[in-house]
């Protein structure tokens, strides 16, 4: 679990990161600054939850289709929950934070249980 965390965490600096970076010093759309992070961050959380966190060694093929579906899922959330956020006011950064708040404790089932399960 705490190398999950740290993975997570890991991932929110290059999520927040390219979204603070992309809206607030670019000047780029929110929904533009919100999937970049978002996606940026996938590669980031894939590669380091399959050899740092779970140990997947093997099926990488069937694990990167999961995950990818699980992302997609996950998307959809997260834009979501970051948009209606702003809408109510709160700062883009804090609203991404919340967002992937509510979204790690069903992810790491979802790692455990069915991406990377052995």
């Amino acid at each position: 679990m705490v190398r999950y965390l740290a993975v997570g965490v890991l991932s929110l600096v290059v999520d927040a990161g390219t979204l603070w970076l992309l809206y607030n010093v670019a000047g780029r759309p929110l929904w533009l600054a919100t999937t970049a992070g978002f996606w940026l961050s996938f590669a980031v959380n894939f590669w380091a939850n399959k050899y740092v966190t779970f140990g997947a060694r093997t099926d990488g093929t069937r694990q990167l289709l999961r995950y990818s579906l699980l992302v997609a899922l996950n998307y959809g959330a997260n834009l979501g929950i970051v948009t209606g956020l702003v809408a109510l006011g709160l700062p883009a950064v804090v609203a991404k934070v919340i967002a992937v708040g509510l979204l790690t404790g069903l992810n790491f089932i979802a790692y455990r249980a069915w991406v990377f399960r052995a």
